[in-house]
């Protein structure tokens, strides 16, 4: 049996591509109620506005968008336009297609508003921080480290701080470089300036 060509694999993959995106038909509705193409003319006024519209669109020199337009118009950056336009055609912004059973837009809870949500999240900061207050401690006991009497004993026994290997002698300590290492002794207990 011979392969399928890759052309027909091509349309094979399109037509079924198209069968899902294709909707599931709506019983009792011929072309999901959609109504057929009139045939009556179409008005003059409208088709003068639509090629006109049109013809801007496609002009070669200088396309113009409408929504470019409209978004170019100083007057439709105000920013309760869209408030005032919703207020105009009469929206209902919250509305849905789904029955009342499923969503109801208008049944809302209490505790779901700003204010409330705002007023739970005070509680709960002025609870957390009276908890936390409650909890500290009014006084901290200090207790002196090992770590001076460790020092004290080294100074004592003439061994150099592990912070200043080279010049212990501005600590007290009874340490001396020998004279032996990379700078032979020269310059260890002097500064760079003098």
């Amino acid at each position: 049996m011979p392969l399928p060509s890759s052309m027909d694999d091509t349309a094979d993959e399109l037509a079924r591509i198209r069968q899902l995106l294709r909707p599931p038909p709506i019983p009792g509705l011929q072309d999901w109620g959609i109504p057929p193409e009139p045939s009556e003319p179409c008005d003059e006024a409208i088709r003068a506005k639509t090629n006109n519209f049109l013809a801007l669109k496609r002009d070669a020199e200088n396309p113009r968008h409408f929504n470019d337009s409209l978004m170019s118009n100083r007057a439709f950056r105000n920013p309760h336009l869209y408030t005032k336009l919703v207020e105009f055609v009469d929206v209902d912004e919250r509305t849905t297609n789904f029955p009342k059973h499923i969503w109801d837009p208008t049944d809302m809870k209490e505790e779901w508003y700003a204010n409330r949500i705002a007023e739970a999240q005070k509680a709960r900061s002025e609870a957390t921080s009276a908890s936390q207050h409650s909890s500290q401690r009014s006084r901290i006991d200090f207790a002196a480290g090992s770590s001076s009497s460790a020092h004290r004993q080294r100074v004592e026994a003439g061994k150099p701080g592990r912070h200043q290997p080279y010049n212990p002698s501005n600590r007290g300590g009874a340490y001396r470089s020998t004279g032996e290492g990379v700078l032979d002794g020269k310059g260890r207990d002097r500064s760079r300036w003098g």
